[in-house]
């Protein structure tokens, strides 16, 4: 029972999303960064945020994640990466 409680607990935090800040750039695609793609970037920034949180709350409070399955991790990579964002 004590091997089982460390993998169950990977397996939940495994589900939950990554928070904006910690992700990281990709390599630039070469194309120039545009006032749209920086609206775009904040929107999902902040879409992604609040599935972390959700995830986090839901872990703290049932040890579910809650945020849903709606992640922007490979854009706003393509985006940071992009516009120059660490």
């Amino acid at each position: 029972m004590k091997k089982f409680l460390p993998l169950a607990a990977l397996a939940v935090f495994a589900g939950c999303a990554t928070p904006p800040s910690s992700i990281k750039a990709a390599p630039s695609d070469g194309r120039q960064c545009t006032q749209a793609d920086r609206d775009r970037l904040a929107d999902i920034t902040s879409r992604q945020q609040r599935t972390a949180n959700q995830d986090a709350f839901g872990v703290f409070m049932i040890g579910v994640p809650l945020g849903g399955s709606e992640t922007h991790e490979p854009e706003i990579a393509r985006l940071k990466g992009r516009c120059g964002v660490k």
